[in-house]
């Protein structure tokens, strides 16, 4: 579904900062009320979305945040657009002020580009501590397999030599390519281009990450979760170019 549709769609569009009078709540209240739907929200992700002007709840005399139920949705559909679009924060802003001024369609800058792959992948994984076992079980093979993988840095369990959910999924996918011949030396290789892409992407997450700024972290972690994504679209773009121009 493109952006277009989606904000034609959406059956609300309440204004930044939008005071209805109606009874608030606080930012804990809100963070319950969206967790089902978005596990990953938290406090620092709500007031880097205020920090980045995309809401305006009310705040009181002492300077706490009060949302009203406008406030939660209009939260709920910039959480929405990035985990299903994954639209950088600024297209999304002028979405909101395209529904705010009473425009019933979206502005997205004359492009329609969309990653391949969610952004939503790239976020950190369930805190799952699985042993090399539980990993061989859940992706069924064996833990020599596991023990291979994690021997040409595949697989990078922690410092107690435990594993997470990812990994199982990464196990799946290795010895899916095994089957169409990639050996050790090859999944290797794809390894450090992943590398070399997150060391691209560490340059500008980095010192967004050091700055005296509250919403540092999750500012680097939605930058880095954005940037992934496109990374790996485009990576599968030009895989899919380069295959194209040696079958013809």
């Amino acid at each position: 579904m493109s952006a277009v549709r989606k904000t034609q769609t959406h059956p609300t569009s309440p204004k930044a900062g939008q005071k209805t009078g109606k009874k608030t709540m606080s930012i804990g209240v809100v963070i319950e009320r969206l967790r089902e739907e978005f596990p990953d929200v938290t406090v620092s992700k709500i007031r880097f979305l205020e920090s980045e002007g995309l809401i305006t709840p009310q705040r009181t005399d002492s300077g706490y945040r009060r949302f009203t139920e406008s406030d939660v949705e209009r939260l709920r559909y910039i959480l929405v657009t990035q985990r299903d679009n994954y639209l950088p924060l600024k297209v999304i802003r002028e979405q909101l002020d395209a529904m705010d001024s009473g425009q019933v369609t979206a502005l997205l800058s004359g492009t329609d580009a969309e990653p391949m792959i969610s952004a939503d992948k790239f976020r950190a994984p369930a805190q799952t501590r699985l042993t090399d076992a539980d990993v061989a079980q859940q992706a069924n093979t064996s833990v020599d397999q596991i023990t291979e993988l994690t021997q040409i840095g595949v697989l990078s369990p922690d410092s107690s030599g435990l594993y997470n959910a990812d990994d199982v999924q990464t196990v799946s996918t290795a010895l899916a390519l095994k089957e169409f011949g990639f050996d050790a030396r090859h999944l290797k290789s794809l390894r450090n281009t992943a590398s070399r892409q997150a060391d691209l992407i560490a340059q500008v997450t980095g010192p967004v990450a050091k700055s005296q700024r509250s919403t540092a972290k999750q500012q680097a972690e939605d930058l880095g979760q954005q940037m992934s994504a496109l990374v790996v679209s485009l990576h599968a773009s030009l895989v899919k170019k380069e295959l194209r121009s040696r079958l013809d």
